[in-house]
């Protein structure tokens, strides 16, 4: 027999004396089944409760296929005898019925200013999402929203629950079809929203405090959007103005200037990185030449720290300035190992990368001419350096 719920009609009582049905198991995990439960059982993009029963915590919550709704406890359920008190974790419940509530309304602004329906929603440990059928938007789009989602929030409006047949179900204009037939349950906001949901929902709108979409995202053609109600978009408005007033006053700014700012440091770093990078070419380019000119054939060079585009660039200026071939490498921050040969010489190099790969415990690849591996450590790639100097100069001078 499917398990009672409470919860349809008091999303509000939160510590009950309940009667054990059956000690069982849930998804390979150890559970308990009550005979009647103010627990939620995470559905329809709801995340379960949590809170304790008996002695034990309540660590999950799920209902199976025949509607019966397991409680998985830590420690696992012994002998809980007969009744058992049990309390559900208000603060996490509380937070959640700020936010479904929300998503009722949210969903319901969506398609009363923008004609766009809510695909999917998910109400997560931190942030919930709406995926909406919605092609752009904007801040302009999502302050207009905000407003008239805010509005019916403070008029703290209340919100009424029905449980209807299929016939009853005709009476009601829902904002998108029901998923089940049968007796369901209908909420209702007042000239606002109307939906089929059997979720936590708060008894008034004012109760969910406040709506704040946060974030954005293109998912499969339509638009995913991040919103937080209530203690939620308190928490997050709290962090955000001291991230926003702290940064503003370490530079000695208004918090209205602190964008601009940034854009003239970004633009300033990114000429300046452009430069510097100039400047290393010309640094690398000047220091391939020196070791060629050095050498009588190819070069080995093995650095105990240098980036690792500059060794790739040392090896592409060391065979520009006539080297038959060269292996370098650098042992950090990022171990690498690059080798080479010119282009008119003979052999090919993709031979030695069985050997290379397993002294450097690394993965990477190349062409006949040029290969670059990054190593599982610098340890690994001094050990790879040291066996390809010698390997190198010998496939390339013994090619027929």
């Amino acid at each position: 027999m499917p398990s009672q719920r409470l919860y349809y009609d008091d999303s509000y009582t939160t510590r009950f004396a309940a009667r054990i049905a059956e000690l069982g198991r849930h998804g390979g995990r150890d559970a308990v089944e009550l005979e009647a439960t103010y627990f939620y059982p995470e559905s329809g993009g709801q995340e379960a409760d949590r809170g304790r029963i008996g002695e034990a915590r309540v660590v999950d919550v799920q209902a199976d296929e025949g509607g019966r709704v397991w409680h998985l406890l830590d420690p696992a359920p012994q002998d809980l005898g007969s009744e058992v008190q049990a309390e559900v974790d208000w603060t996490r419940r509380f937070d959640h019925m700020q936010q479904h509530t929300g998503q009722h309304i949210l969903s319901a602004a969506f398609e009363r200013e923008l004609g766009a329906a809510t695909l999917s929603s998910h109400l997560g440990e931190e942030r919930s999402t709406l995926e909406v059928s919605l092609a752009g938007s904007d801040w302009r789009t999502i302050e207009r929203l905000e407003r008239v989602s805010n509005q019916i929030v403070w008029e703290d409006r209340p919100i009424e629950r029905h449980w209807v047949d299929d016939e009853g179900v005709k009476r009601f204009a829902l904002r998108k079809p029901p998923k089940f037939t049968g007796r369901i349950r209908i909420v209702e906001i007042p000239d606002w929203d109307v939906s089929a949901c059997g979720g936590t929902h708060t008894r008034r709108t004012g109760e969910v405090g406040v709506i704040k979409i946060v974030r954005w995202e293109r998912v499969r053609g339509n638009l995913r959007f991040e919103f937080l109600c209530g203690a939620r978009a308190l928490a997050d408005y709290g962090w955000r103005t001291e991230s926003l007033l702290e940064a503003a006053r370490r530079r000695t700014l208004k918090d209205s200037e602190l964008i601009a700012h940034l854009e003239r440091a970004a633009a300033e770093r990114d000429e300046l990185k452009k430069r510097l990078g100039e400047l290393t070419a010309r640094v690398v380019a000047a220091e391939a030449l020196e070791r060629v000119r050095r050498e009588a054939g190819g070069v080995a060079e093995l650095w105990s720290t240098r980036p690792r585009e500059e060794v790739r660039l040392f090896a592409l200026k060391v065979l520009e300035a006539g080297a038959p071939w060269v292996v370098a490498a650098a042992r950090g921050p990022e171990p690498v190992l690059v080798l080479g040969r010119a282009k008119t010489g003979k052999g090919d190099l993709r031979a030695l990368l069985p050997a290379l790969l397993e002294r450097s415990r690394g993965k990477g690849g190349g062409g006949s001419d040029f290969v670059q591996i990054a190593a599982g450590d610098g340890a690994a790639a001094a050990a790879a350096f040291e066996w390809a100097a010698g390997a190198v100069s010998e496939a390339v001078e013994a090619a027929p």
